[in-house]
Formats: C-alpha cells, sequence, structure tokens
C-alpha cells in the first residue's frame, strides 16, 4: 500500500468507490449502521475486498484520525499525471474560475476549500508548495469527493502563477477585511481567480502587490470574520451569481 492513498469517511469512501480504483476496505468490527450496509452493498457491487478490522486497527489505518466513521478505503494510485496550470489554460474555455489559497496550511480547510471549488465550477485550486495543507487523507475526507474533480496544483512561485494567469486575461481579485469595495461591487463576469489569505494573517504583502482588485466580504460583525473554506464559498458563488445574472 506504498503507493496507494487512503481515504476514509463515509462520503469520500462512497465516492471513491464508484469514481477511483479500490483496492480494500477496512471496516470496523461490530454491527453495522445502514450508511455502513450500504458501503459495503457498494464495494460487492465493484468488487472491491473488503476486510474487518479491530476499532484500534482502523485508527492506525486512518492515521490517528478519529473522524473516520468506521471505514477505510485504499485506493489505487492515480495513472493520470497531475495537470498543470499551463495544460488548463492552453484549453479553450469561455469563462474560467480559479481559487488560490495563500498560506491555507491546515488539512481541514484545504479539503473544505475543494468541495466549495467542485460544487461551484473552478478549474483548479492553486496553492504555493512551501507552507501549504498537504492532500492528505484529512483533507481528501473534508472534500467529500470534490479532491477527485478538482485538481490541486501547488506551484513553486504564487506570484509567479499569478503573472501567468494575468497574462492568459485572467483578473485576480485578492480578498482582505479591509478593501474598500465589497466583492459584490468588482465585475467577475470573466476569467477570475480568487485568492484566499490564510486565517491567521491573510494575504501576504507580495501577493496582494499582483492583485488587479482587493475585495471584501461585507459582514455585520467583522471581528469573528468566517473560516477561509466558508470565505472561499461566499467569493465563488458571488461570481457564478454574476455569470448567471449576465
Amino acid at each position: 500500500m506504498a503507493d496507494s492513498r487512503r481515504v476514509y469517511g463515509i462520503h469520500a469512501v462512497e465516492h471513491c468507490l464508484r469514481s477511483a480504483s479500490p483496492e480494500c476496505m477496512f471496516i470496523r468490527q461490530g454491527r453495522d449502521t445502514e450508511r455502513l450496509k450500504a458501503l459495503l452493498e457498494l464495494a460487492r457491487q465493484v468488487g472491491c475486498p473488503i476486510e474487518r478490522v479491530s476499532r484500534e486497527r482502523l485508527s492506525e489505518l486512518a492515521e490517528g484520525q478519529k473522524s473516520h466513521q468506521g471505514v477505510v478505503l485504499v485506493v489505487a494510485p492515480g495513472l493520470e499525471p497531475q495537470v498543470s496550470v499551463e495544460q488548463l489554460l492552453q484549453k479553450s474555455k469561455n469563462k474560467r474560475l480559479f481559487l488560490m489559497l495563500d498560506g491555507v496550511t491546515d488539512p481541514g480547510n484545504l479539503g473544505a476549500c475543494l468541495r466549495s471549488a467542485a460544487t461551484l465550477g473552478v478549474d483548479a485550486v492553486i496553492a504555493p508548495k512551501d507552507a501549504s495543507a498537504p492532500l492528505n487523507a484529512d483533507a481528501i475526507k473534508r472534500s467529500s469527493g470534490g479532491a477527485d474533480q478538482v485538481p490541486y496544483i501547488q506551484v513553486v512561485n504564487l506570484a509567479r502563477c499569478m503573472k501567468q494567469l494575468q497574462s492568459a486575461g485572467v483578473w485576480i481579485v485578492g480578498t482582505v477585511l479591509e478593501a474598500k469595495q465589497s466583492i459584490s461591487d468588482i465585475d467577475l463576469n470573466d476569467h477570475i481567480a480568487i485568492v484566499m489569505g490564510s486565517e491567521g494573517k491573510g494575504l501576504r504583502d507580495k501577493t496582494r502587490q499582483y492583485c488587479d482588485f482587493l475585495a471584501r466580504i461585507p459582514m455585520v460583525n467583522d471581528r469573528l470574520g468566517f473560516n477561509v473554506s466558508v470565505a472561499a464559498g461566499i467569493c465563488l458563488y458571488e461570481v457564478n451569481r454574476q455569470r448567471q445574472n449576465s
């Protein structure tokens, strides 16, 4: 299983059983819930081997995560090479949409962002290779299948990637609390990349410099703010809202 990846959580496992190449499903010993029974039936239908293991062994397979919900799936590594930003830009498309994450290091937040990205038609989620969350089992679980639908591209230099997108006609919109413009005040009916900063520090100064626009999400109580994945979902929804009404 060295080259395979592990997926846990009922929703993520169900998605991978339907769309990936499952090698083996590990399920906890004992009485099954109705949702686990449905997973067992699906695994049998797709010919995935099933192995009953103890709670302790299941926790080991889930790398110590407590939210495995009684099931871990081992999935064969994908045969498709990782798509690049260049390849995405070469494909013709009417309006592109990217989500860029500048300093998001929590895998759970990455997974939630991937889920929103898949739901709202994002072409790719882009982040720097350094100081960014890995696409691990926790991120895959939180994405609820989004990680298999939207590419997660890690680039060496985020600023350089932003310039590359701009050269291809993509407008870069960075999100900051102190921006004068609301996200709804900006014309998003074009090729767009939304840039989200880390929850602690927000966008780095260098990243801000390469943004075409800086925008804020209107809030009644901005002292609390939004989780980065919630903020990303709001901004991506606004892009889709404007496009549908154009």
